[in-house]
């Protein structure tokens, strides 16, 4: 009656649909028994003559266990078996090493090579089923421990993106806080001063209607210019309607009429080009952010903004020739939103660059990949 570990062993075999065994030794009576022993339904046997052969043929098949025979010409099993475990793509095949030799010296020795067990010559078909089960059970374990590192790693994968992403929000929420205030203070300062003023021109009549009525309709072009300008900056349609290019050139006339400062560029408005939405609204904001910069710190007379299209990439550059500043102050760079716009870019697939230093002005450029973007 069979044990039940070796029953166990050859129906495995029955639902594999298919398990290669490779044997490495020079001796074709060796190889010829161990093919009769193994005989069995769906194992597949591949025979090498020597450690060379075998090496090249291990790369080729990637077998589920190894049968390697220490004593063989031209490379012994030691240096076949260390080539084999510094092969990544066969390294963790199980490997029984076959010898006549039964000292302890080269059971280490074969240990050290990185053999899994040994089966001594002349073979029992029983010692050699059961070492074959042992070698299956070491496998599935070792496919058991490379699937446990591989959700480790993927779980600390995730708990790192977590990480980011939590970083990510609170930028977003500062970026959203911000853009609060800064309308805030222009509705408080410029619209809210306006409706005061013609709040008190309506609540003082005076005898010339006509004057009245003159300065309240000022007060009111204003008004709407203001809101305009706001909306404008809040969301300019030109960006949605004609795109990106059409977009800066009207923010460059803006900029100009309300600044005095000249942009310097190479925009087409005429340019009908499209690009991934998220990335037009992108440049777009970091232009307008850096001209606004230029103007409320730079303290120079003129701006260069260049862009640079090809198949593959969009690359903006804005320059001043002003102040500059020390790039490693953080507290500055979140001051001026330079933060905020180094996030903006990469968020949108971007690379975002500065350069800057005291007196020598401030350079931005952006990049990016057209083919990944968005």
């Amino acid at each position: 009656m069979m044990d039940k570990n070796h029953a166990t062993f050859s129906e495995g075999f029955m639902k594999e649909n298919l398990y290669t065994i490779l044997v490495i030794d020079d001796d074709e009576i060796t190889r010829t028994t161990l093919a009769t022993l193994l005989e069995k339904p769906n194992l597949q046997m591949e025979m090498a003559e020597d450690g060379i052969q075998g090496l090249e043929l291990a790369k080729k098949i990637n077998p589920d266990v190894i049968l390697l025979d220490v004593m063989m010409p031209r490379m012994n099993g030691f240096e076949v078996c260390r080539l084999i475990r510094a092969d990544p793509s066969i390294g963790e095949v199980p490997i029984i090493m076959i010898t006549a030799l039964d000292e302890r010296d080269m059971i280490i020795k074969g240990l050290e090579a990185g053999a899994d067990d040994f089966l001594s010559k002349p073979f029992d078909s029983l010692e050699l089923e059961a070492r074959m089960h042992t070698l299956r059970r070491v496998d599935r374990y070792r496919h058991l421990m490379d699937e446990r590192k591989k959700l480790q790693d993927a779980l600390t994968e995730l708990s790192e993106k977590n990480l980011q992403l939590r970083a990510l929000s609170r930028q977003v929420m500062n970026a959203q806080e911000n853009e609060r205030r800064r309308i805030a203070i222009e509705l408080h300062d410029e619209v809210g001063q306006l409706l005061t003023g013609l709040k008190l021109i309506l609540e003082h009549p005076r005898e010339n209607k006509s004057l009245v009525i003159a300065d309240a309709h000022a007060v009111a072009i204003e008004l709407i210019k203001h809101v305009r300008e706001m909306s404008l900056n809040l969301r300019p349609s030109t960006l949605d309607d004609f795109g990106l290019f059409s977009a800066l050139d009207s923010l460059f006339k803006r900029f100009t009429n309300q600044t005095s400062i000249t942009v310097q560029h190479n925009v087409n408005p005429l340019d009908e080009r499209r690009f991934d939405r998220f990335v037009e609204l992108t440049v777009f904001r970091v232009v307008q952010e850096a001209l606004t910069n230029v103007a409320r710190h730079a303290g120079a007379q003129e701006a260069t903004v260049h862009l640079d299209t090809s198949a593959e990439h969009l690359q903006v550059g804005i320059t001043d020739k002003g102040k500059g500043f020390d790039v490693s102050t953080k507290d500055l760079m979140a001051s001026i939103g330079l933060s905020g716009m180094q996030e903006r870019t990469n968020m949108a697939g971007g690379i975002f660059n500065l350069k800057s230093a005291h007196g020598q002005g401030t350079q931005i450029l952006i990049d990016f990949d057209l083919n990944g973007a968005g």
